[in-house]
């Protein structure tokens, strides 16, 4: 798989401007997508331009084959805060319930309080302290990506929305034979600036009930594996309860579900991208879609936007279904759109969504 070559190239530093707060008050940390170029001193969050470090220009620049861009800009955009103790050069960072604290022209870094060693020290450029990205973006669950063609970095966190999850349960019906249905007109829900014309992969932490959230990615051949996929038995999903029955193809019920394909990522045994689902969604809902994408790739070469949303009704351990969106990117969704949603159903089976428990219909 050539997934690491998104970290190859962003094993670079990134500065962080010790400025008073000056992004949107009213942008909200659980949706965001940031995108900077090299020498603009501008940033957009959100599609929505604003000053990287008000009044002064300062730009994200390329230094000795490094890229260097202000991160206080960013880690505020998601909600979090960034402090600077002068007299320890010790730099921390907060967003959420995680902790980043790193020392000037030190390698040893604290996620949490856990010691890290980093690839390269933070180190003081232009009065600015240079920080280590992968290391940043790693610890906090974000996306990254870098187009080269453009210079630009984007920076990715989504989650599904209420408004669209409303929305959603507004157009579904009751299952009825087929294993999915097209939502939205099949028109994918991706906003504008969420279409990122460079390879990345999200995966969102788990919940407080160890459920998956949405994972989204612009897939091409980068991301695809090339290696055959391990074994994934040693992840136990939510909810996942499996028993055998003869009338089903392989006999058992439950497969542990790809959220975003292996045929597309290689991702393997991440337990941020597995669900329980059954082998009906996975083989004749997910998987065909899957294909779509796949093959969409292969002939082209292009870039697509490729969301999956696994979709818990309350408290329920197991999901009713996935809403599956995918738009290609350079032919602006003319090669490939879909919005589709699979149902998590086995025909001759009633599966108890709070448990994953099961019994013949």
């Amino acid at each position: 798989m050539n997934k690491n070559r998104i970290y190859r190239v962003f094993a670079f530093l990134i500065c962080f401007l010790l400025l008073s707060p000056h992004v949107i008050a009213s942008q909200k940390p659980e949706d965001v997508v940031i995108s900077m170029q090299i020498g603009n001193p501008l940033m957009a969050v959100n599609g929505e331009n604003q000053e990287i470090d008000p009044g002064r220009g300062t730009e994200p620049i390329i230094k000795t084959g490094r890229t260097l861009v202000p991160v206080r800009a960013i880690i505020e955009a998601f909600g979090g805060k960034v402090d600077w103790k002068g007299k320890e050069k010790t730099a921390v960072l907060t967003l959420e319930n995680d902790t980043i604290k790193l020392i000037i022209d030190s390698k040893k870094a604290y996620l949490n309080g856990a010691l890290f060693t980093l690839d390269v020290a933070p180190s003081v450029y232009n009065d600015r302290t240079m920080l280590p990205i992968r290391f940043i973006a790693e610890s906090f669950n974000l996306g990254v990506a870098w187009d080269e063609a453009t210079e630009k970095v984007y920076i990715i966190r989504d989650l599904f929305q209420q408004g669209e999850y409303d929305y959603l349960l507004g157009e579904l019906k009751e299952y009825s034979k087929s294993a999915y249905i097209k939502i939205n007109n099949n028109k994918p829900f991706f906003k504008d600036y969420e279409i990122i014309p460079a390879s990345f992969e999200y995966y969102s932490s788990l919940d407080g009930l160890g459920r998956c959230d949405v994972c989204v990615a612009s897939v091409s051949l980068d991301t695809m594996p090339t290696e055959k996929r391990g074994n994934i038995s040693s992840i136990k999903p939510t909810g996942w309860k499996n028993r055998q029955y003869d009338f089903i193809s392989g006999k058992y019920l439950y497969n542990r579900c790809h959220l975003l394909g292996f045929q597309l990522t290689g991702e393997n045994a991440n337990p941020r991208n597995l669900i329980t689902g059954t082998r009906y969604m996975n083989v004749e809902g997910m998987l065909p879609f899957e294909n779509m994408v796949d093959s969409y790739i292969d002939k082209t070469g292009n870039h697509v936007m490729y969301r999956v949303t696994p979709v818990f009704q309350g408290d329920n351990l197991v999901a009713s279904g996935v809403l599956m969106e995918a738009y290609s990117v350079e032919d602006k969704g003319k090669g490939l759109s879909f919005c589709v949603y699979c149902y998590n159903v086995q025909q001759g089976v009633f599966i108890n969504y709070a448990n994953g428990e099961n019994k013949v219909a």
